[in-house]
């Protein structure tokens, strides 16, 4: 009998400064955990990551905010009490022009690539060797 092993190596780089710009950026899955009835939408960065453990790095690289149909928060003109990779996302109803309501947002975060974070592998296959003349029933 034979024993296989295979296994993935992942190798960690130190990255210095100069590098920094060129890094890979992935992005997480979108989330939209609020709607903006009551005060606003309230995307920040500690609600998405107690509702969604894990999917989220700890030191996200960019934030994107977008509206529910895909419009980037930017080009809509509406006011936002924050947007930033430390805190999250929130658009405030009483911040908003002409007594309007902040639309219904989502957010994605940009992390150091690979993220997620891919887990080695390591698994084990045993070789059988054919019998010669062996019928099976």
């Amino acid at each position: 009998m034979k024993l296989l092993i295979f296994g993935v190596i992942l190798i960690a780089t130190h990255a210095g400064a100069q590098d920094l710009e060129k890094r890979p950026v992935c992005y997480t899955q979108w989330f939209d955990r609020d709607n903006p009835t009551g005060n606003g939408d309230y995307e920040t960065l500690n609600d998405l990551r107690a509702e969604y453990p894990k999917k989220i790095c700890s030191k996200p690289l960019t934030i994107q905010a977008a509206t529910l149909t895909g419009v980037p928060a930017e080009s809509i003109g509406q006011v936002f009490q924050v947007y930033d990779t430390v805190s999250g996302f929130a658009c405030v109803n009483s911040q908003q022009k002409n007594g309007e309501c902040c639309l219904d947002y989502k957010v994605r975060f940009g992390c150091p690539c690979p993220w997620p974070i891919v887990k080695p592998i390591l698994f084990a296959v045993e070789e059988i060797p054919a019998q010669p003349n062996t019928t099976f029933t």
